[in-house]
């Protein structure tokens, strides 16, 4: 059980090329309330356009915009398979995705974007940890639950050293994963209930989100919420009252860099 305040932060998932009221007024929603919020870009299906207004909104917004790697292209080549990284994929096929997009996101945005790797549809293997940490990425990102099985198991994982057990992934949030020079850095609570299309889901209402922030404070000191921009364009009303009341619980809310600085 922890006892301080915990830290928020916000990781916005399949950043892309589309730039439209859903990623403008999603992005300008955090801002307004003085909050960072972590955009995970897919550099593989990242247009100029999304480019440059990152960019633009980041020189503006330094300590409010992060950029981060979240996989290459998402699978869009064979978008009915839910799986870019992991699998049967061995070392050399992932590393040479994950150094494309590395140097798509090195190209345009130098040094101000967070070395830090989000997996498309959660899916890795011991071989895309191995490339990443060859790489110098400072942490992973994935989803973390807490309940009793979960913990049980990352408890298991973590004591005997391993990145799967039984074909299940230990999560090691929030700290170094045994045998790598990163951290796992995991989000806990998410907007959506549902998939229902391209852009459409089913969300959970506003208590169930603040339930599953309020359930993971009992476990961990560093509570990540996951948004998809694109699915969330009729819920910015809902997610102002959100950023509202994580407001006026005082949690700080913090990028992954600071959370990295911080915790060296």
């Amino acid at each position: 059980m922890t006892t301080s305040k915990p830290t928020i932060f916000f990781r916005n998932d399949d950043v892309r090329d589309i730039l439209d009221n859903s990623l403008i007024g999603f992005t300008e929603t955090f801002i307004k309330f003085g909050f960072p919020v972590c955009h995970a870009v897919e550099p593989g299906n990242l247009s100029e356009k999304v480019a440059e207004w990152l960019i633009e909104i980041k020189v503006n917004q330094p300590d409010l915009i992060e950029v981060i790697q979240h996989g290459f292209n998402h699978n869009k080549d064979n978008p009915t398979i839910k799986m870019e990284f992991g699998g049967s994929r061995d070392f050399r096929s992932q590393i040479k995705d994950i150094i494309e997009g590395k140097i798509i996101l090195d190209n345009y945005f130098g040094k101000s974007w967070t070395q830090v790797f989000t997996f498309p549809y959660g899916t890795y293997n011991q071989a895309t940890l191995q490339a990443l940490d060859y790489l110098g990425y400072r942490a992973i990102s994935s989803k973390i639950q807490f309940s009793v099985t979960s913990r049980i198991k990352n408890q298991v994982g973590q004591i005997l050293g391993k990145d799967i057990i039984l074909g299940k992934k230990i999560n090691y949030h929030p700290k170094f994963r045994k045998g790598y020079s990163f951290k796992e850095i995991s989000v806990s609570a998410n907007l959506i209930r549902r998939y229902t299309g391209y852009d459409t889901a089913e969300h959970f209402t506003l208590n169930e989100i603040i339930g599953q922030i309020k359930e993971a404070s009992r476990y961990t000191n560093l509570i990540g919420v996951l948004f998809h921009h694109r699915f969330h364009q009729n819920q910015l009303p809902m997610i102002e009252e959100l950023l509202t009341w994580v407001q006026s619980q005082g949690y700080p809310v913090k990028t992954f860099k600071s959370i990295l600085e911080e915790n060296q």
